[in-house]
């Protein structure tokens, strides 16, 4: 019924609802040492991301990165993995 009414709408609050409907949960984990910021997902619940959290965290230690941050965050990230180069110099 809401969705119907939101349809026939057209103001920035359907526009709102329309994109935040099409993001889905996803897992953001910086490390440091090599600095950089990985998106894991997309997850359908923050649960189902939970769940594989630990996952991600162990493979990437096992790659040496030091992990400072973990964010469960609903987005659509453009890019899964990003570097940043000022970090490195």
């Amino acid at each position: 019924m809401i969705f119907n009414k939101l349809t026939r709408l057209k103001s920035p609050l359907r526009l709102r609802w329309i994109k935040q409907s099409q993001l889905s949960w996803w897992l953001e984990i910086k490390t440091a040492k090599p600095y950089y910021i990985y998106y894991f997902g997309p997850f359908v619940s923050p649960k189902e991301a939970r769940l594989y959290q630990a996952g991600y965290v162990e493979d990437l230690v096992k790659e040496e990165a030091e992990v400072i941050a973990i964010k469960l965050k609903k987005c659509h990230p453009l890019k899964l993995t990003i570097c940043h180069e000022s970090e490195l110099d």
